[in-house]
């Protein structure tokens, strides 16, 4: 799967030395949660976004776009309870790593060089590699026991607005919602909100 995504960001490179009309990214941060199948404990947390955007097809307010974003979560537990003799507390922090190839149909501000709308709004499919701390319920046992770093590929979707800011709203601030559902592995379902700059 990591050759795939190679193969994706060598071909977005290409792409946009030959055809792509305009190269943006940006950065943010967000909340996601996120849960596996039935054994496997749900986790969520703060994540951090870099997401770089090839703009192709580009008219005065609309555009096709390829993009590779890189979502990074963090989350954090602590737990406290009884055994045998006393009390016992333990603490973790879980990591999630998404990484999907998206298609997104722009309108509005953020979609085209020259567009100077004020708002825009965009949707899109795709298809990403995911990975993260995995928590499941051990056999014959209560509570979650920590299994290691797992990872899956899955569909995902995403939408959202972009509000253009700046003299020229040449940069927009962007909210964007997320969902994977994984297909693979251990099917994690994953839903990000995250609030990004564009520039």
């Amino acid at each position: 799967m990591k050759r795939i995504f190679l193969l994706a960001v060598i071909c977005l490179a290409g792409v946009q030395s030959l055809v792509a009309q305009r190269f943006t990214h940006g950065a943010g941060i967000g909340l996601f949660a996120e849960a596996g199948k039935d054994k496997t404990k749900s986790k969520s947390g703060f994540t951090l976004t870099y997401s770089p955007r090839l703009s192709f097809a580009e008219t005065n307010r609309t555009s096709l776009s390829i993009g590779i974003p890189l979502i990074v979560g963090i989350s954090g537990e602590y737990e406290g309870f009884y055994e045998g003799e006393g009390n016992l507390e333990k603490s973790s922090l879980a990591y999630t790593i998404e990484v999907p190839l998206m298609f997104n149909f722009n309108i509005g501000a953020g979609s085209a060089r020259g567009c100077k709308d004020k708002m825009g709004y965009f949707i899109g499919a795709g298809y990403a590699y995911h990975a993260g701390s995995v928590y499941e319920t051990p056999i014959g046992g209560p509570g979650y026991r920590y299994r290691g770093f797992k990872s899956a590929t899955g569909v995902t979707a995403n939408m959202g607005v972009r509000i253009a800011v700046g003299a020229n709203r040449r940069h927009n601030i962007e909210i964007r919602t997320l969902y994977t559902q994984g297909l693979t592995s251990y099917k994690p379902r994953l839903l990000e909100l995250s609030c990004l700059f564009n520039f």
